[in-house]
């Protein structure tokens, strides 16, 4: 498995934070197919052909863990949630999970109602 280049590093963080081609490629400032071609080449260089699995392997490179394909293919994402439990139960982290969607519901209606009343 080759490392990966620095710019392939960088553009493998922003896929993993959930950004589609384009969004990567305006926060990059490099065009949409020259970040395609990237991704392309983040997988043939990793031998990964989902995005799960770029995740995975960002997430055993911070832990500094060897990243095994073939041993988390076997597991699939059990073993990777089973790490990030325990990591999140051992930094004692309280998060309802559902109440994250409707906090963010409410700020866009207390700022909706805000820009409302400047105009009034």
């Amino acid at each position: 498995m080759n490392a990966l280049s620095e710019r392939e590093h960088l553009v493998a963080e922003q896929y993993c934070k959930g950004l589609a081609d384009k969004e990567v490629a305006d926060k990059l400032g490099r065009s949409t197919w020259t970040i395609k071609a990237q991704k392309r080449d983040i997988y043939r260089k990793l031998g990964i052909s989902k995005d799960t699995e770029l995740v995975l392997y960002l997430f055993c490179e911070k832990l500094k863990i060897d990243f095994d394909l073939k041993e988390i293919r076997k597991h699939g994402l059990e073993l990777f949630f089973s790490i990030l439990f325990l990591i999140i139960s051992a930094m004692d982290i309280h998060m309802d999970m559902r109440r994250c969607g409707r906090l963010q519901a409410r700020a866009r209606v207390t700022r909706t109602v805000r820009n409302l009343n400047e105009y009034t």
